[in-house]
């Protein structure tokens, strides 16, 4: 098979747009310079375009290997992509994951924590944690989070060093502590409850180690999400008659928090399930590309899809939401569009547009942004038992062909 052969069968999987950006075929026919222009004219017409941006989406991607995983939690990743931690062990109770008075312990899952090397397509296995932990679900360029189910009930929060393992708990009393994120700036946000009381509060811990706490109010308080580009927080309120509620509040300072919040009433009739399907896959990771606009991605257990809500837009608009059986979304810091998972597939979207996307590959792929040149994107494929990881480059788009100024030429 030549040169140019291998190429295109390398790429068959990621389109035309990146088959014809394909470098190193040597044998190239030439082309009348009427020809070249109408099959430029051709690919150009099936980019579509919007004032001038791009507003298409080719990219290859290949495999670094697989790591086992207990199912219920996707890796998370460093924001350079270069580290990975992963949860082991069996599965866990939904209500253990809620914290729900009188749920199963877990005592055998731990954490392991993985160097990804995407120049040579390499995981390695770096360092097992001592079980029993959970997997938080925010990560910064020093570490990670992670619960540790004590056997009394309570539950404390660390944070792991991605090159030691070293854990450094951030909180540690006799209390239920979960649902920890970091903030932009060191802080940290979490969710807390005496063993006695079913309901949660609210905790947020400032850089300069200051804490402020919110009481339950007539419902309780789950799952708060740091921003990634600022010092904003958004977390569920579920009430008691069944609301269910996204704030967004300026947590800059104490003083601030107690500022009126921006909010967005979701559905009645909720329970805290539909909070952990919410936020379940939209971890907080500080350090990566920041959206160009606040927002914040939740999956609406109404519509069964993601939702982007810009809680600090000036008009006060509802979220707009993606592709109707999105599961996952993340914002693409390379154009204006969101790379999207659904059960099927990922693509590539147009905010602007519901219906219309790019499929980038086939298959359930859940999709991450890093800051790494090599690695910008990471891609973790869930599978029983493992999750293949993945690594994704965008393409640029098709060149116009240098068209010689000849109109003798017949």
């Amino acid at each position: 098979m030549n040169r140019c052969a291998v190429a295109i069968a390398a790429l068959s999987g990621i389109g035309l747009t990146g088959i014809l950006a394909s470098q190193g075929c040597s044998s190239r026919p030439s082309l009348r310079p009427e020809t070249a222009k109408a099959l430029y004219e051709i690919s150009k017409a099936n980019i579509e375009t919007r004032d001038s941006k791009e507003q298409t989406f080719s990219a290859m991607d290949w495999s670094l290997g697989e790591i086992p995983s207990s199912d219920r939690a996707l890796p998370l990743n460093s924001p350079d992509g270069q580290w990975l931690a992963v949860e082991t062990g069996p599965p866990v109770n939904s209500s253990t994951l809620l914290g729900i008075p009188d749920a199963p312990i877990p005592t055998a899952n731990t954490v392991e924590i993985w160097k990804l090397d995407a120049s040579s397509a390499t995981l390695t296995k770096h360092t097992r944690l001592p079980a029993p932990l959970l997997l938080g679900q925010s990560a910064d360029q020093n570490g990670f989070l992670v619960e540790s189910p004590r056997s009394n009930g309570s539950r404390w929060i660390g944070k792991a060093d991605w090159t030691t393992g070293e854990i450094n708990w951030l909180v540690q009393d006799n209390a239920l502590n979960t649902f920890g994120s970091l903030g932009p700036e060191g802080e940290l946000a979490w969710c807390t409850r005496p063993l006695a009381v079913r309901e949660f509060s609210l905790a947020i811990r400032f850089s300069d180690g200051e804490e402020v706490g919110i009481g339950p109010n007539g419902g309780e308080w789950l799952m708060p999400s740091w921003s990634t580009r600022s010092s904003r927080l958004s977390v569920f309120f579920l009430s008691d008659d069944g609301v269910l509620s996204l704030l967004s509040m300026n947590a800059q300072t104490p003083r601030m928090i107690t500022d009126p919040p921006r909010r967005y009433d979701i559905m009645t009739g909720s329970r805290r399930l539909d909070v952990l399907h919410a936020r379940s896959g939209q971890p907080v990771i500080q350090g990566t590309p920041p959206p160009p606009l606040e927002e914040v991605i939740f999956y609406h257990p109404v519509t069964q899809s993601i939702y982007v809500w810009l809680p600090t837009n000036l008009l006060k608009k509802p979220p707009f939401g993606l592709s109707t059986d999105s599961i996952v979304a993340t914002k693409d810091p390379l154009s204006r569009g969101y790379l999207v998972a659904t059960n099927g597939d990922l693509r590539w979207q147009d905010p602007d547009d519901r219906n219309g996307f790019v499929r980038v590959r086939y298959g359930t792929t859940i999709p991450r942004v890093t800051t790494s040149q090599v690695a910008p994107y990471l891609l973790f494929v869930p599978g029983s038992g493992q999750v293949e990881v993945r690594v994704m480059m965008q393409q640029k788009s098709i060149p116009a062909p240098s068209i010689p100024n000849d109109n003798s030429v017949g």
